[in-house]
């Protein structure tokens, strides 16, 4: 009598722990909760809540914007990380959420197109002192703004300004020199011609793959895709943005150098 009771005990036990297994998602991975989070019908899914470590500690501010400096933060994001190629960080629209885990979140595990993933690189100390760094900035007043975290704050009123005359034909703009697509798309925030920036000299670019027979196909998608170790440990980020006849008319003006 008392084995059949400890083995219906025991099936009971087995069927309450497959459920939470079911209902902790299958295995998916586990996500970040805040306060901001809104859930359907008031049931919040599976998660963590994560908390800033170093939120009051004003002291790490520097530090972080040495560390974003040094992983070439703003080589896309612009330097104070006002936007660049990528978005402003310090206007205060969040696409994936502004407060403290969220904008953790985006560092350490990445973002879709174009967004590294630096928590491998990093760790939790390094990126919580990037967030620091961040919350700690001010929006620029010449960036009206209202933010993705409070919108009931209304954001500055600035005055309509006039659309501009569509150009004629005959005065429509040149088509952009390869020289100034790399300023366009941000390339000479990393590299210049003659000399090692954050990453190597175009010329060296140009001197590694001469006489390949793919070379313009290699380089072309090392751009494109973004990559690590090939010139160092300062990865390369991906450049999903630029459009196929433009990336290429770059990478053959390289490789002509």
């Amino acid at each position: 009598m008392t084995a059949c009771v400890v083995r219906r005990a025991s099936c009971v036990f087995l069927v309450l722990f497959a459920a939470c297994e079911r209902t902790n998602g299958g295995g998916l991975p586990v996500s970040v909760r805040y306060p901001d989070h809104v859930a359907a019908g008031g049931s919040q899914p599976p998660a963590v809540d994560l908390k800033n470590p170093i939120a009051s500690d004003s002291t790490v501010v520097a530090d972080g914007s040495k560390i974003f400096s040094a992983m070439n933060c703003d080589g896309c994001h612009g330097g104070g990380a006002v936007g660049s190629v990528g978005p402003s960080l310090v206007d205060g629209r969040w696409r994936y959420g502004g407060a403290d885990e969220e904008i953790f979140s985006s560092i350490y595990f990445g973002r879709p197109k174009g967004m590294l993933a630096y928590g491998g690189v990093l760790g939790t100390d390094g990126v919580w002192m990037i967030v620091a760094y961040l919350k700690s900035q001010s929006p620029p007043s010449v960036v009206p703004t209202t933010s993705y975290e409070n919108m009931s704050a209304a954001a500055p009123a600035t005055a309509a300004a006039a659309p501009a005359p569509a150009p004629a034909a005959a005065e429509a703009a040149a088509p952009a020199s390869p020289e100034q697509m790399l300023t366009k798309y941000g390339c000479i925030a990393c590299h210049a011609f003659d000399h090692k920036v954050i990453g190597p000299a175009l010329k060296d670019v140009a001197k590694k793959y001469k006489g390949q027979a793919n070379a313009e196909t290699q380089l072309a998608e090392k751009i494109r895709n973004g990559g690590v170790g090939v010139w160092g440990e300062i990865p390369m980020t991906p450049n999903p943005q630029v459009p196929d006849e433009d990336l290429h008319a770059i990478v053959k003006w390289v490789l002509a150098r």
